[in-house]
């Protein structure tokens, strides 16, 4: 039984937000983890997450996945782009270093200038992301201990005031 290109794709990506559930995400992450392993390559993860607002609007389901379809146009289409329980992924091929911040920092520019809506009727508002970032083999050798270190980068990020890049360049207190 043959399975449509179409039907393959809705179930390794959302409809709405056209990037990959969090499973599907995970087995792409490993794989290329063991194919930068194997051939001695490098890549980039970057862990984002829509900073708390304050008393202003609260960042709801809805505007999380607002800021999943965004980022997405931020990349490459050879990126890939994902939605995980804690955060959106982005793994930026064959990409580290200088140019892998430079991404991220875009990708947190870009967001800042767009305006979502809380609800239907709510007036839109501006909202700014952190972001944690970590490359293979930098920081770290597998998928589970690039994650690991990212969502640390993030969290550390959002705890520094948010709106920032953090990555193993600064220092984690």
């Amino acid at each position: 039984m043959a399975i449509a290109r179409g039907e393959l794709m809705g179930e390794l990506m959302d409809g709405q937000t056209q990037i990959f559930h969090e499973e599907a995400f995970l087995h792409l992450l490993n794989r290329e983890a063991v194919r930068a392993t194997r051939y001695q390559d490098f890549f980039t993860v970057c862990l984002l997450r829509p900073d708390d607002p304050g008393d202003r609007w609260r960042v709801t389901e809805e505007i999380d996945r607002a800021v999943s379809r965004k980022v997405p146009a931020f990349v490459r289409a050879t990126d890939m782009v994902g939605q995980l329980s804690s955060a959106i992924a982005v793994i930026l091929l064959h990409t580290a270093g200088e140019d892998a911040l430079r991404v991220a920092e875009r990708i947190r520019a870009n967001i800042e200038q767009v305006a979502f809506r809380e609800s239907s009727e709510g007036p839109p508002q501006r909202l700014t992301v952190s972001v944690g970032k970590v490359s293979f083999p930098q920081d770290g050798h597998t998928d589970a201990a690039l994650l690991a270190q990212a969502l640390a980068f993030l969290d550390q990020a959002a705890h520094r005031g948010g709106n920032r890049v953090t990555d193993s360049g600064e220092v984690i207190d």
